[in-house]
């Protein structure tokens, strides 16, 4: 009769516990790559590491985040796949699937990342790093999606408007606040941004000024990346856009949206402080509800804020480029960076030419406001 040799317990207990340790061994040498940009050591240290543990979920996770960030997107999707396998309620599993079809560039496959995120969240898994992916992947259309189930699931007497976190709906952008005098170094904003949104006619979704703070500056990031993806990074804005407070009650001409170009800011201490000032000013005369602040990371020489930071702060290589995302209220300051992968066509080994570019959308984190605020505060005392 066929066997197989096992050892006694305590020798098989005593290999798998080296293996483990080897695991992770190899997987805190691949968590230190990372953190260094050296994204190709990081998924070969994870590679070993997965040889001797086959059946740890995190370990594919983290290298599909690795091959993400090399722009192996095929691979990184197997991994997130293979950990999803191994266990179905990892939520970040969910996330590096839904970057991994998002980053594939193709319609069909965006939409199926979000579908995918939708049923997730629909299983109780409301993880606010699922949202903002969804929201970044299909803009207000998931936002709302999501408001309508969360209302339908809701009891009957809780289901009301004031009750679910609206989206920012696209409005014609205002004209933008002209800089005079003392703040001519920050410039207007005609055309210096895509305008916010670009809802068909007709369109009776929530305004932006009745929209949560978040809601509104994800609504307008929306089309920011969408010019990323067609046009690159060339063509990023540095722009504040300033929420408008609600319409006073009895009044019929509706809030405009505040857009304002900031780009000249970030050439020297002078002009930043300037610019703050302004933004102040023009919060303040215009009542505005919140400001979202987005700047292109290689369009910034002053404040490099991700220089000098611990690999725990600031988790990207320093070749890195995204957009940083500030959020403004008179209560609550935040901000995000939104990594941004653009290949341009080069020669390859044989000496033929690549055609094309390929963009993609890597990953959102939230930063310490402390250490990455662009601006001070905009709202109230400083």
């Amino acid at each position: 009769a066929k066997g197989e040799f096992l050892p006694p317990a305590p020798l098989m207990a005593e290999a798998g516990d080296a293996q483990a340790q080897a695991a992770e061994v190899h997987k805190q040498e691949g968590n230190a790559h990372f953190a260094k940009g050296e994204f190709l050591k990081a998924a070969a240290a994870y590679t070993k590491a997965i040889k001797a543990a086959p059946t740890n979920h995190v370990l594919y996770s983290n290298r599909a985040q690795a091959f993400l960030k090399l722009n192996k997107v095929s691979k990184a999707l197997d991994d997130a796949d293979t950990c999803l396998r191994l266990d179905p309620s990892f939520v970040k599993g969910y996330h590096r699937k839904a970057s991994a079809l998002h980053a594939m560039g193709e319609e069909s496959k965006s939409r199926e990342a979000a579908d995918m995120l939708m049923g997730v969240i629909d299983t109780g898994m409301d993880d606010k790093d699922l949202v903002r992916l969804g929201v970044a992947i299909r803009g207000r259309a998931f936002a709302q999606q999501l408001d309508a189930k969360r209302k339908a699931s809701a009891p009957a007497e809780l289901a009301t408007p004031e009750q679910t976190p609206a989206t920012p709906t696209p409005a014609p952008a205002a004209k933008p606040a002209a800089a005079t005098g003392a703040h001519a170094a920050v410039g207007a904003a005609e055309g210096a941004a895509p305008a916010v949104g670009g809802a068909a006619a007709g369109d009776e979704s929530t305004p932006p000024w009745k929209a949560e703070p978040e809601e509104f500056a994800a609504g307008c990031l929306q089309p920011i990346l969408k010019e990323f993806m067609e046009k690159g990074l060339s063509a990023m804005p540095s722009v504040c856009f300033l929420q408008p407070s609600p319409q006073p009650k009895g009044s019929v001409t509706e809030p405009q949206l505040g857009q304002i170009n900031i780009k000249p800011a970030f050439t020297s201490p002078t002009n930043l402080a300037q610019c703050s000032d302004f933004l102040r000013k023009q919060a303040a005369s215009s009542n505005a509800r919140s400001a979202a602040i987005f700047v292109r990371k290689g369009a910034i020489e002053y404040p490099c804020v991700w220089k000098e930071k611990t690999k725990t702060q600031w988790s990207f290589g320093p070749k890195v480029d995204g957009v940083f995302m500030q959020c403004e209220t008179p209560t609550e300051r935040s901000i995000y960076f939104t990594e941004l992968l653009e290949h341009k066509a080069g020669a390859t080994k044989t000496g033929a030419t690549k055609v094309g570019v390929s963009r993609s959308i890597g990953e959102t984190v939230q930063l310490d406001v402390a250490e990455f605020a662009l601006f001070p505060k905009i709202f109230g005392e400083q």
